[in-house]
Formats: C-alpha cells, structure tokens, sequence
C-alpha cells in the first residue's frame, strides 16, 4: 500500500467521525394506527405532568423528619386483694379492708420509656418472697418438660442427679418434696404458682382493671426537618387555649387536633371489639402511628399529624398470647424480701414519620427528563402493534426491516464509491 493511499484512509476515517448516521424513516398514513400513537404519547404525557410532576410532587426536594416524644397517663384504678371476690364487688371489698387503688406511678412500668409506654390492666402478686438456706417448695403442677420444667421426684436419690439445674422458680436442692413429689429449689420463695396464674385469665378476677379503658393519655410530639430548619408539633392546633386542651378528648372527626386521647378511643380505632376479652385479661401490643405530611410551597407555620392505631400481636396466639412480664419490689431488711409481680397490659408503641416538599429546580428536571424517556415506549408500541397486529402486519414489517440475506451480500459488487446506492425518496405507505 502507498504512502497515499494510506493518508487517504486515514483522513476518510477522520472525516467519518464527524459524519452523522440516522435510522430509517417510514412514514404510514394508516389514520388508526397514527391515532393510536397519538394517544400512547398524549398517556405518557399525562403520566409525566399529572402523576410524576403534580400528584407526586415530583418538582419538590424533599426530607424526612427527626422525632422526640413523651405521654402522660392519667387515671385511677381500684383491685380487690382479696381473691375471692370478683372485680365488680369493690363495695363487698371495701366492707373486707381489701381495696387496693392504683395511680400511675403504680400502673405504668417502667415509668419512662423511649417512644413507647405500658399500663398494667392485670396482675400476679406473690408477696413476701426470701431466700433460705433449706429452698422451697416447687410449683406441683408446673410441667415437667420445657425450658420451664419441674423436677419429678419420689425420693432424694431422683434430685441428686439435677442439683443445681434450671427449675420453673429457681435451682434445684437435691432434696425430693415426697408430698407434691417434686424436688424443692433453692431460690425466692413461695413460689409462684401456676393455678394462680391460670386464674388471672378467668374474667373478673379481682385485680383486674376494666376502668383502663377509661383512662387518658397526652401525647406532645415536636418534629424537625433539618433540610428546611422548619420544626412542627402536635399541639397548639384548631383551639389551643389552655381550658381546651384541658378538658377536650381527641376524636377523629370532631376534636382531631386534642392531644389526649381516651385509652378506649384507641382501643376501638385499633380494632378491639371488647376490651375485657380483649386485652385487659392477656394485654395486647398497640402501635400509635403519627405521620406528617408537610407541603413547605403552601404553608409553612402549620403541619397537621395523622394519627392511626394499629394492634400488631395475635389475639389467637395460642403461647404466651397478648403482653406480660414480671418485675419485683425490694424490702432490705436483716433478712431481704421482695414482692414478685407477674403483671398484664397494654404496651403502645409510637411509630412516627413525617416528610416535608419543597420547589426546587433540580428534582422538577430530573423527574420530567425521565418521564420524556418514557416517549419511547409510545414509539415502541406502535411498532410492535403494525409489525405484529394489523391485518397488513407482514406488509409493514417489510417495509420497516430490510433484511440483507448472504446471497445478497456476497453478490454486491462495488460500483463507484462516490456514487449513492439510494436514491432517497419519501415513502408513503397507506
């Protein structure tokens, strides 16, 4: 090859590189099928203005809120002690000295909680608890297999084996209780009892407490969006004099700004349908959802919470089913003594979110430049539809494809370079 006709490809391949290429037009004058396509872009458009743009807010920035929140519970709650009355003879009750009333240092455990709080509806009491050096005895019918079991015995011989192992109230001693045959335990003592337990969950149980449902609780809760510095909180919207938010109860429909709601109101918008079959024998687990939605283009003063309530355990649950647990009180004397508490209620869980828009450039451009990719799609279509649908389909995928077989290539013969191998020529097709 000569030194020309090497510079000539190498300007040629210079000179292509600022050449331009376009696909193959062609033109259908098919009314029906120029109306579809019409109408695949006029739905993408729509898509892209009325949905991405307008209803998603697709022109704003946005952020996400950071929470803090803290309850109040207010209410008193009246038990019997004594356990052979049921909850509803409080008058029989008091004549016995028995009354026990509860206020909200006694109901709600822990006192403070993050994002959450707990009021006691139903409860064990095992008073009087101490540890002695001889144990105590077990539980007679707790079961005898399980990660909670009891140790069945006849003689010392079949506790020996065990000593020191994980028994329902404490460690078992090595020494065989022969009258309920079972092996004793060290630890604190009486024990607690199943048969007890059994009868918590029996309605009208004397220490349990219907009156929860009428008990109240004010919710204050401040959010912030750190993007906009903007900050919004649930009180001091509608009516934020003092005397109405002392008095007014939230209701969805008339008070929904009042920051205190009624435990019952929460109980009936979380789905409960009675409240002592419920919850207040077993517990149960409540969410209490505040979502804000705040539009920073319209108003940036107020932002309104919507509240919703959610029970999230299984009423049906057939193991441990609502919420329990157990915490104990000391008494430290010569000899330490504790009352131990296996205690029923409700837990509510705050579940808060919140997101704030506002116009920004940015955003409306990239949501609008994606949206014009989806155009495509409406070429894409109509395509596939005249290639693939029409009567006429394999006359249009002619004309749209030219297919180049192997013949037809290996018998092209070059003419002149310079010289078009088309003609272009508009082509209607009807």
């Amino acid at each position: 090859m000569g030194e020309g006709q090497a510079n000539s490809g190498c300007g040629g391949a210079v000179l292509g590189f600022f050449e331009y290429d376009t696909l193959k037009t062609v033109h259908i004058t098919n009314h029906k099928v120029g109306l579809l396509y019409r109408l695949l872009q006029l739905f993408i458009i729509g898509y892209i203005v009325g949905y991405a743009i307008l209803w998603d807010k697709g022109y704003q920035k946005t952020d996400s809120a950071v929470s803090s929140i803290f309850s109040k519970v207010k209410g008193v709650g009246i038990t019997c002690n004594d356990l052979s009355l049921k909850y509803w003879e409080l008058e029989e009750c008091a004549n016995r000295s028995a009354i026990q009333v509860w206020d909200v240092a006694d109901y709600v455990v822990p006192s403070q909680e993050s994002n959450a709080f707990f009021i006691i509806t139903n409860s064990l009491e095992t008073k009087n608890q101490t540890q002695r050096p001889q144990g105590w005895a077990e539980d007679p019918l707790a079961r005898t297999s399980g990660s909670d079991r009891t140790y069945i015995c006849e003689s010392d011989a079949d506790c020996t084996p065990h000593r020191f192992s994980a028994s329902r109230n404490g460690a078992v001693s090595g020494t065989c209780n022969t009258d309920i045959k079972r092996c004793d335990v060290y630890g604190w003592g009486p024990v607690e009892l199943s048969k007890d337990d059994d009868l918590t969950q029996e309605l009208g149980y004397a220490r349990q407490m219907p009156m929860v449902e009428n008990f109240t609780v004010f919710i204050k809760n401040n959010i912030l969006f750190p993007e906009f510095k903007e900050k919004f909180g649930n009180t001091g919207l509608g009516n934020n004099s003092a005397e109405y938010l002392k008095s007014c109860l939230w209701d969805p429909e008339d008070n929904k700004f009042c920051p205190v709601f009624r435990i019952g109101s929460i109980l009936n918008e979380a789905g409960f349908t009675n409240f002592t079959d419920d919850g207040m024998k077993a517990g149960a687990v409540v969410t209490i959802g505040i979502h804000y939605d705040c539009n920073l283009d319209q108003n940036t003063t107020v932002c309104e919470p919507e509240y919703t309530f959610t029970r999230i355990d299984t009423k049906s649950d057939p193991l441990s089913k609502g919420y329990n647990f157990r915490f104990a009180k000391y008494s430290v004397e010569q000899n330490p003594t504790r009352d131990l508490y296996k205690v029923y209620g409700l837990r509510f869980i705050f579940v808060i979110s919140g997101t704030a828009g506002k116009f920004d450039f940015v955003p409306l451009l990239v949501t609008f430049g994606s949206g014009l990719g989806l155009l495509g799609l409406a070429t894409l279509c109509a395509d596939l539809i005249v290639t693939n649908c029409l009567k006429k389909h394999r006359f249009y995928f002619g004309k749209k494809y030219e297919i180049i077989t192997k013949e037809e290539e290996e018998t092209f013969v070059v003419i002149d370079e310079d010289t078009p191998l088309i003609n272009p020529t508009q082509q209607h097709l009807d």
